[in-house]
């Protein structure tokens, strides 16, 4: 039987019992509807995992007994960063529910030229935590311990700024279906270095945004003859790098 998984964050000892905050004890007690003593998991988003039981304490309320702790090995040996261009409604949940689960270390929302989606000033932190929420429940449900970052929107020229003001070198792909190459083309990076991974929105990139990514160091490749929806492209490219490059196994 599947062991339910929440997200808490802390530190963790074995035999210790922590009080399950609101939300949780909400969850656990009337959406997954589990009784006294039933065997769950969970961890504090930096690798740390404890095993225990659920010990309710009242219609409302519950704690977490812990009785092991340890460190998992899920992460993938990429260091990938998913650079999205906003796109409307369910299609950015999509693409950020399914990095997540494909290993993604972080995801970098981005405002491009085609982009259809308004937010500004309290909005715009109103909609990251939305999505951060959206990155937790991914990470519950694919067993990864570490949850990846949503970084602060930015300008598509912003973030195409701080890359040429890095100090480090800068390894990345920007995803153009009419691009003359091809993965195969492309070397895999030194160990542990950041792989930028540019994704349009809707209507995709214009030819100047692909033009300046160049510019800043990313290499244009063309995944195949399919031209893919923009909640299809970054799982895409992320699932290829895992099997090329990560822990994909087949």
């Amino acid at each position: 039987m599947r062991i339910s998984r929440l997200f808490l964050e802390g530190s963790y000892q074995a035999n210790q019992t922590i009080p399950l905050p609101k939300e949780q004890a909400h969850y656990v007690l009337t959406v997954l509807r589990l009784k006294n003593n039933f065997q769950i998991e969970v961890f504090n988003g930096h690798g740390l995992l404890a095993k225990g039981t659920l010990i309710v304490t009242s219609r409302r309320t519950a704690d977490f007994q812990i009785e092991s702790v340890e460190e998992t090995q899920t992460e993938s040996p990429l260091n990938t960063i998913l650079v999205q261009g906003i796109s409307k409604g369910d299609r950015m949940d999509a693409s950020i529910q399914k990095a997540v689960e494909l290993g993604v270390t972080a995801i970098q929302p981005v405002f491009t030229e085609r982009c259809d989606v308004k937010l500004q000033d309290d909005k715009l932190e109103k909609r990251r935590n939305q999505w951060q929420t959206i990155v937790i429940n991914a990470c519950e449900q694919s067993g990864r311990t570490v949850v990846p970052q949503i970084l602060p929107i930015q300008t598509y020229q912003a973030w195409l700024d701080s890359k040429s003001e890095s100090s480090q070198p800068t390894f990345g792909l920007v995803l153009d279906p009419y691009a003359k190459s091809s993965l195969k083309t492309v070397a895999q990076p030194a160990t542990e270095t950041p792989i930028h991974l540019l994704v349009g929105p809707e209507g995709g990139l214009t030819e100047n945004e692909v033009e300046a990514a160049k510019m800043a160091g990313l290499t244009a490749v063309q995944l195949g003859p399919r031209v893919l929806r923009t909640e299809t492209a970054g799982p895409a490219i992320l699932a290829i790098l895992q099997t090329l490059w990560g822990d994909f196994s087949f």
